[in-house]
């Protein structure tokens, strides 16, 4: 990544000041305080707006080293176009880049605008309206068409007329920014947005003389008018067929509204945000420092650093012993060795931007993606300045975000979750200064609410808007969302993801439909915004390996443990750290009450072996899980019947989708807790187990699902190989086909013969299976004999829309989750903390953040010390019904958010089950976006969660 072009700020430097070239530039406004501040601020001038709005633009640029990104992309662009000789036109295009920013509001000076009294209402332009003006009191379209008209003339001036088309396509596509700086959405219909009709232009030009503009009179009167047969002209030469001009739009959106944003918020606040979370090379050095030779880890004092001795070993001829003897210490032996190889590789291909982790289950990838996460950083010195964790499962961002902010030592200010459970991020010595509804407010108090909300928490709000902490944890749907959405909102982060590091795990969990896409943007993003993807899981699939992808990009990922398999997926550590018991699948029928016989028996044989403290004598850990939530129902009821007769466990434990997250964090703390090892403990699970739930099981039964998902289950036994003849039984009871019937994984495992099935699963040989749906997915991208649905999830009819600037489309066609939820409110009452992992400690529900919030509205712990749902959904409705100034009415729901995700669980939605969901349901407060469960006793169990018989469903309802 380099600069080809002049930098941002020296353009900016060359643009005079807009009073030297708009007549009586003092006299227009550009922000008023809002009517219901007390504290009024003087006007904001439209001279100190556009360079208020110049600084943050040039700022972001800077922090986030986004000159090279610019480059690169205009460079990519004109490549597009077959253009050879770029520096002419290049520097213009980059210039155009600028001018957005620079002309994004000069329609504020349409007199309308500023007379407004509910815009602007400027005394001085009183009586000066046009009465029936065809631009109303808008100022977006005016700006475009200064923006336009001018921009045109300058090219005539500056540019070879042989690239009039492509610099015509420019101007056009950056005006579109203009547009719609105001706007929700980017369109597919920008052809529309830009143009005017006759009546406009008649309008609009006689404002180019206020800015004493020299524009040719063809230019700003009749080019105008002619935009369509301008896009009809373009299109017609194939002039759209433009990735880097899709993104390059979108960049320049991106940094429009989000410095439209600060600058605008500096205003009406009276805060400058200037720290826009990134890694300075200096912090980086001492996140490399800790890592590499602290002794303990800051959270912990008494937790030895392991990594200090991996980085001793580096570079001193060490050679993994490889040790083939089942233990704990080679277990920890052959993790160390992956960890230095994985820092080697990194160091030998520290320029390179895509990399595989591939490593066993239990092997330590979180720590692997973190080394090769610091030394990325490190080896950038400092170009590289922020780090992206992407999740399928919120539980894996909960759980990594402890783990990397441990391991790094990073403080509370420096990392963030985002998704839906996390609620709102406050940094440090932050606290709510929220009055409590019908609280009383004096004067002072008022003054300060109507002239927004603290100090600290106007910079919180910004710094949770733009993300501005280095690491962020997130979803994967949130994520690819960044790469693709039309949202306003949604892309002010955009250019947050150049120069980073990108960690994306369980890729394999992703739908195989979207495999082609999801690498694509990867392979695209990475060579376009200097973005350091890793990919990473156990069972990985290389997408890489598309044939499809291959035609466009050469296969540049590294192995960061290229020969994984091997070293370590088969070394009995790992591959014989659990035994794969396939009898029962030789079974063409089986019963609930047959599997219950023998998991009980298998149980009560495993409880009599001894392994010292990892598993006393007559103490067993055993998993079960099922692909139903009705069908964990059922056995539930078995087992806990025969185990009355037949005492064997001492707790049978539920954990499926409908189990409140509190009841999950005390299932897995007592799973955890050393003084429960001595007991007999079974605990009954749907999919929601597999993949995030740190627990270590002896035993293991799973209906056959995925065979990923199989493995993904095997990881949750003997994960520290400390005990021995830990085996994994497989069953075939509910027909998996009805959930994954259309996944692209089970149409060809369901080819697989019996003996490939079982010898992936004991040699870990998962590209066997991927490499035949890498097959169907390119013959299938080859293939026009498909539905119009299977043509819209082909790469090849989804590219297109993406050069062609459909940016509404390019957001919509691309989904990782189609199923929509219901999101069930149960208004129990939830404990603020849970017995944590040790008998002495406890373990917080809610955070300290989330009390504050709620005691200041009035919400306090009961005597039990629980938090009582029916005041929080009482306080949720009061919140959105009697709305607050808007950035604190935002804190306000984005606080609740967190707080009311510990009330609820979701269903698949279906017409059937909303239908009976109703009758448990208060229809009132029902209507604002949960179900509010008021006799939620009748079907719902804290500990068991949602009794099923209760419905008439299918299967596939409950998960």
């Amino acid at each position: 990544m380099y600069n080809s072009y002049e930098t941002v700020a020296s353009i900016i430097k060359t643009i005079p000041p807009i009073e030297t070239f708009l007549i009586d530039a003092e006299l227009y406004y550009a922000h008023v305080s809002p009517k219901n501040y007390v504290k009024q601020r003087t006007p904001e001038t439209l001279k100190e707006h556009i360079e208020l709005v110049q600084q943050k633009f040039e700022l972001l640029v800077e922090k986030h080293h986004l000159d090279g990104i610019i480059d690169n992309l205009i460079n990519e662009f004109l490549k597009d176009q077959k253009i050879t000789d770029t520096n002419e036109i290049g520097l213009f295009i980059k210039r155009l880049f600028v001018n957005v920013i620079i002309f994004h509001d000069f329609g504020k000076i349409n007199e309308n605008f500023q007379a407004n009294p509910d815009k602007m209402n400027n005394p001085y332009f009183k009586g000066k309206e046009k009465l029936n003006s065809p631009i109303s009191t808008h100022h977006s379209s005016l700006g475009a068409y200064l923006f336009i008209v001018k921009q045109i003339t300058d090219a005539q001036v500056s540019v070879d007329r042989q690239y009039h088309s492509t610099i015509m396509l420019a101007i056009l596509m950056f005006s579109y920014c203009i547009f719609k700086h105001h706007g929700k959405y980017l369109n597919d219909e920008y052809k529309d947005k830009i143009s005017f009709s006759v009546d406009e232009v008649n309008c609009m030009k006689q404002y180019v003389s206020h800015y004493q503009f020299d524009i040719p009179l063809k230019n700003y009167e009749i080019l105008p008018l002619h935009l369509t047969k301008a896009f009809n002209e373009l299109e017609s030469y194939n002039f759209f067929n433009s990735f880097a001009l899709y993104s390059l739009i979108r960049l320049n959106f991106s940094l429009l509204t989000a410095s439209d944003y600060l600058a605008s918020s500096q205003y009406m606040t009276g805060i400058e945000i200037s720290d826009m979370g990134v890694l300075s090379s200096n912090r980086i050095n001492q996140l490399f420092d800790f890592v590499s030779s602290s002794d303990v880890l800051k959270s912990d004092q008494e937790k030895k650093n392991y990594n200090k001795e991996t980085y001793k070993k580096i570079n001193t001829g060490y050679i993994s012993p490889n040790p083939t003897e089942q233990s704990n210490k080679n277990l920890n032996a052959l993790r160390q060795a992956m960890a230095i190889e994985v820092i080697e590789n990194i160091r030998a291909n520290s320029l390179k931007n895509l990399f595989y982790i591939e490593a066993p289950t239990g092997g330590g990838k979180t720590n692997l993606s973190i080394l090769a996460t610091i030394e990325l950083l490190h080896n950038s010195k400092g170009r590289i300045n922020k780090v992206f964790y992407v999740f399928p499962f919120t539980t894996l961002i909960t759980q990594t975000y402890s783990s990397i902010k441990e391991t790094l030592g990073l403080n509370e200010n420096e990392i963030v979750q985002l998704h839906s459970k996390a609620g709102y991020k406050q940094k440090e010595h932050v606290k709510f200064g929220i009055p409590a509804p019908e609280q009383h407010i004096d004067t002072k108090q008022l003054e300060e609410e109507k002239d927004g909300i603290y100090s600290n928490e106007k910079e919180n709000y910004i710094d949770n808007l733009f993300v501005n902490y280095p690491f962020c944890l997130l979803s994967h749907v949130k994520f690819f969302d960044l790469l693709k959405t039309n949202e306003k909102e949604g892309n002010y982060l955009l250019h947050r993801l150049a120069n980073s590091v990108v960690v994306i795990d369980e890729l394999q969990s992703y739908d195989p439909t979207h495999w082609d896409k999801i690498i694509y943007f990867v392979h695209t993003y990475a060579k376009l915004y200097n973005i350091k993807f890793i990919l990473m899981s156990a069972t990985l699939p290389k997408l890489g390996n598309l044939e499809l992808i291959k035609k466009d990009f050469p296969d540049e990922f590294v192995y960061l443990l290229p020969t994984a398999k091997q070293d370590y997926f088969l070394n009995p550590n790992f591959s014989e750290r659990i035994k794969f018991n396939f009898d029962l699948l030789e079974r063409t029928e089986i019963s609930l009450d047959e599997i219950a016989q023998i998991l009980h028996t298998k149980s009560k044989e495993y409880s009599q072996l001894d392994f010292g403290e990892a598993k006393p004598f007559n103490s067993v850990y055993c998993i079960i899980e099922f692909i139903f939530k009705k069908s964990a129902t059922n056995f539930y009821q078995i087992i806990t019947e025969l185990n009355q007769h037949e005492s064997l466990f001492d707790e049978i434990l539920v954990l499926s989708g409908t189990i409140l997250e509190h009841r999950r964090k005390e299932i897995i703390n007592f799973l955890k807790n050393p003084a429960n090892r001595k007991k007999r403990i079974l605990l009954i699970t749907t999919q929601v187990v597999e993949a995030g739930v740190d627990i270590d099981m002896d035993l293991g039964f799973k209906d056959k699902s995925m065979i990923d998902s199989e493995e993904q289950l095997a990881g949750r036994i003997n994960r520290n190989v400390n005990k021995k003849e830990c085996t994994l039984h497989l069953f075939n009871f509910n027909q998996e086909r009805i959930i994954y019937g259309q996944d692209k994984r089970y149409q060809e495992m369901k080819k697989l013969k019996i003996d490939d099935y079982k010898r992936i699963l004991r040699e870990k040989d998962f590209d066997f299976l991927y490499n035949t749906i890498f097959t169907r997915i390119d013959i299938t991208h080859n293939s026009d004999k498909l539905s119009i649905d299977n043509h819209q999830n082909q790469l090849k009819h989804y590219q297109p829309k993406i050069k062609n600037l459909k940016f509404q489309s390019v957001h919509n066609d691309f989904k990782l989750i189609e199923q929509e939820n219901i999101s069930c409110f149960v208004p129990v009452s939830i404990p603020i903390y849970v017995q944590g992992v040790t008998p002495s400690a406890n373990d917080s529900v809610f955070s300290k953040g989330e009390l504050e919030f709620l005691e200041e509205n009035s919400v306090i712990p009961t005597a039990n010390m629980e938090i009582d749902g029916e005041e929080v959904f009482d306080l949720y409705l009061s919140i959105i019904k009697n709305k607050k100034e808007f950035i604190q009415q935002k804190i306000a729901e984005k606080t609740l958010q967190g707080i009311m995700s510990k009330f609820i669980f979701s269903l698949f939605a279906s017409k059937n089950i909303e239908n009976q969901i109703v009758h448990y349901s208060d229809e009132v407060k029902s209507e604002y976006g949960y179900k509010y469960l008021v006799f939620w006793r009748e079907f719902y169990d804290i500990k068991f969660g949602l009794d099923t018989k209760r419905f008439s469903s299918s299967e596939t309802q409950f998960l």
